[in-house]
């Protein structure tokens, strides 16, 4: 079993070497954005992320929303 120190590592590598990998072409990074879930199969971005009529985005107006903070 691996400690924390040597899992947080192992992820960070991990990240590294997928980043690289979507980094080599522009189809290869909207590639690794569809399968992260970031973007739809049809290439939007997914309403969650901004994209779409959820409301997500910044408002028509052009001004950002407040952050409440407790």
């Amino acid at each position: 079993m691996m400690d924390r120190a040597q899992r947080n590592e192992k992820i960070l590598k991990t990240i590294a070497e997928r980043t690289k990998q979507a980094l080599t072409s522009k189809q290869a990074a909207r590639e690794m954005l569809i399968k992260e879930g970031i973007y739809t199969k049809k290439g939007k971005l997914r309403a969650e992320f901004g994209g779409g009529k959820s409301g997500g985005g910044k408002p028509a107006s052009g001004k950002r929303k407040k952050l409440v903070t407790a």
